[in-house]
């Protein structure tokens, strides 16, 4: 099988000197967008006869005044950025921060998530079982990197913080904006990652992670289950009513607290398995779901394991 791998470009900081024209926001594509900040994609003009491929650029939303903690925290990321090498994380362009802050990335076709929309709106099936499995092997071999060589948490694992080329012949993992150190046991580095802390986003996020409990590289592992289970069931994990309920949830909803507490309530648990869903056709996404969001970090499998056994399934 051909290896598709990141392009290593030559890894600088942009200065107000470089030729790098950066036009208005109206003028760029949207990708994407997190807290504080937009993911923009600069198509690059020819230089020299030679077609050159776009970028994705992060940059503050235009809400945001410039300051020290997001300045800080992409500076972190393009630090980060650089020093990582790895065909399923996305590459590093540049990072600019005097005239524009940005960090300038690999452009990839199209987020997972934005993915599961376009099927959402379509009325689509869910995705076929080999394109799950090429997401646990890719994005397995992205986090058993940043596991072991890099000791880093990701933090944040869901849909739309993976970016995937042409029909799933690439899979990779973005938005390294709130990793934390990880010890040489793959244990949270309490004393590196100092005391502002952030555990990603709550509907993807581990039973440690929402009840307390010890936070490690099997804490990236239940949300890349939650993602096998948004591949199947084509909506965001722990939104679903169950039909036997509706009636009554839905009368008990006075309001959108009300609501939020509904759905929140289920936070750190393994939603049921779509009914939508074939479990002898989907039998091996299915394995790996459950294997990946036991409630026991300990039973859930490592990164390398999870990639070696979607590899297979794939063969």
């Amino acid at each position: 099988m051909t290896e598709f791998r990141t392009p290593i470009k030559t890894n600088k900081v942009v200065d107000g000197n470089d030729n790098i024209c950066i036009p208005p926001s109206p003028f760029l594509n949207r990708l994407g967008y997190g807290t504080g900040v937009s993911v923009m994609q600069l198509v690059r003009s020819p230089k020299a006869g030679q077609i050159r491929s776009p970028w994705a650029l992060k940059m503050l939303n235009k809400r945001v005044k410039p300051n020290k903690v997001y300045t800080e925290r992409l500076q972190a990321e393009a630090d980060l950025l650089q020093r990582m090498s790895h065909p399923n994380i996305v590459g590093f362009r540049a990072f600019g921060k005097t005239k524009i802050l940005y960090l300038g990335m690999e452009a990839c076709d199209l987020s997972l998530g934005d993915m599961i929309e376009n099927k959402i709106e379509e009325d689509s099936e869910p995705f076929a079982p080999k394109y799950i499995l090429k997401v646990a092997a890719d994005i397995g071999n992205a986090l058993d990197y940043l596991h072991t060589k890099m000791q880093i948490l990701h933090g944040d694992i869901k849909s739309y913080n993976i970016l995937v080329n042409g029909d799933f012949v690439i899979c990779k993992l973005c938005d390294f904006g709130v990793t934390l150190p990880l010890d040489e046991n793959g244990i949270l580095d309490k004393e590196k990652a100092g005391k502002s802390v952030y555990y990603g986003t709550e509907a993807w996020s581990a039973p440690e992670v929402i009840h307390g409990g010890t936070i490690s590289s099997k804490t990236d592992i239940w949300p890349l289950g939650l993602v096998f289970w948004e591949m199947m069931a084509l909506m965001p994990p722990h939104t679903q009513i169950d039909d036997d309920t509706l009636d009554e949830s839905v009368d008990s909803m006075e309001d959108e607290d009300s609501m939020m507490d509904y759905f929140s309530a289920r936070y750190g648990t393994r939603p049921a398995i779509p009914s939508n869903i074939c479990p002898v056709k989907y039998e091996q996404p299915l394995a790996l779901l459950c294997a990946c969001t036991q409630t026991e970090p300990e039973l859930r499998p490592l990164a390398s394991s999870l990639a070696s056994a979607a590899a297979a399934a794939l063969t």
